[in-house]
């Protein structure tokens, strides 16, 4: 399918650029579950669940695709 190899194509193009992305994006997940109990006084609590909860999400899909840091 055409959409299938424009997709390889541009894999294959920008390869490195989209490892070096995921790495700072997953790197950055790993940084906020460290810092979010610090952030519990900061923020309303309703925000502070909230992104817990989309922090967990994000980890269990980093776990589930097995990046590394996510143990």
């Amino acid at each position: 399918m055409k959409l299938i190899s424009n997709i390889n194509a541009y894999r294959r193009r920008n390869g490195r650029r989209i490892a070096i992305e995921q790495a700072v994006f997953w790197s950055a997940v790993g940084g906020l579950l460290l810092v979010w109990p610090h952030l519990s006084d900061a923020l309303p609590t309703g925000t502070y669940v909230a992104g817990g909860i989309l922090l967990s999400v994000a980890n269990g899909v980093a776990q589930f695709l097995k990046r590394p840091g996510a143990q």
